[in-house]
Formats: structure tokens, C-alpha cells, sequence
């Protein structure tokens, strides 16, 4: 059984919502999760937050560059303190970690990129969403390792408790 899972999604899809439903089963059954969803910043509706799966609480991750700025938003800052934080998680024993994505900054090296290594080098199962388009990336990313689901509900909470019994 493969302890990293991955969501294979189209872009309709509200993936956050389908691994925070994931994470919500996993926890009402017993399992210690952790993890992160995004959402929208409630502070400003163009941002996005992250909202730890395991206590609630959101985070901003974008940044406020002015109206006219074309730069990345991501507020790399912000990132690594969540990070951190998931990575205590992981050392004090998790059965699932949820990443809200493997997309373009974790492709890029960045994100949670090394959250990826370090639940499987602690034996956490892990589970993630993938765009499509990203599919190819991914599947270089885990050579081999890896599991792709489908975009349902049922398919992930089954790979879920598989991976944590």
C-alpha cells in the first residue's frame, strides 16, 4: 500500500472542500490528522488562507503588494512558519497528513515540497491534490511511489483508512 495518495483533479473541482470532508471522516473516527486546506483569505477575498485540518484555525498566505504589483502574492514568510508547524505535527505522530496541493511552487522546489519527504520518511500517510495538467510533474516527483485517485470522496476516505489500519 502506498502511504503517499494523490487526488487527480480537474480544475472545476473544489478539491479543499473533498480533502477537508476526507480529513473530517478520518479525525471522527479516531485517526490523529493534520494537515492544511485552502480557502479564501477573510480578509481579503482576492488572498488565499490556509486552514489547519486538525484545529480550525486560518492562516493568511498572501501577501498585500499594492494594486499595481504583478509579482507572486505568496507570502513565502508565512509558508515556512506553517511548515514548521506541520513538521512538528509529523514528529509527534500523525496517522494521515492532508496537503492541500502538489502544485507549481512545490514543482518549482518550493511550498511544502519537503513536507512530501518527510512524512514518508516517518511513515505518515499523505494525502494531496494534483491538477491534471500537473499530473506528468507529479508522477516524476514520486517515481513510482505514488498513488493517483480519482476525484471522488469515496475513492480517497477508502485509500484513507487502507493507509491508516
Amino acid at each position: 500500500m502506498a502511504i503517499l495518495a494523490a487526488i487527480l483533479y480537474p480544475p472545476d473541482t473544489d478539491i479543499d472542500a473533498l480533502l477537508a470532508g476526507v480529513a473530517r471522516a478520518m479525525a471522527a473516527s479516531g485517526a490523529r490528522v493534520g494537515g492544511v486546506v485552502q480557502a479564501h483569505d477573510t480578509g481579503d477575498r482576492k488572498g488565499l488562507a490556509l486552514v489547519d485540518v486538525g484545529g480550525g484555525a486560518i492562516r493568511s498566505i498572501s501577501q498585500d503588494l499594492g494594486p499595481l504589483s504583478t509579482s507572486c502574492k505568496l507570502d513565502t514568510s508565512a509558508m515556512a512558519d506553517i511548515a514548521g508547524h506541520l513538521e512538528r505535527q509529523i514528529d509527534a505522530g500523525l496517522d494521515l497528513l492532508v496537503l492541500s496541493r502538489f502544485g507549481k511552487t512545490e514543482i518549482d522546489g518550493g511550498g511544502f515540497r519537503s513536507l512530501f519527504g518527510q512524512a514518508m520518511l516517518a511513515g505518515t500517510p499523505l494525502l494531496t491534490g494534483v491538477r491534471l495538467e500537473h499530473a506528468a510533474a507529479w508522477a516524476a516527483f514520486h517515481g513510482g511511489l505514488g498513488l493517483d485517485l480519482p476525484p471522488d470522496e469515496a475513492s480517497a476516505l477508502g485509500w484513507a483508512r487502507a493507509a491508516v489500519a
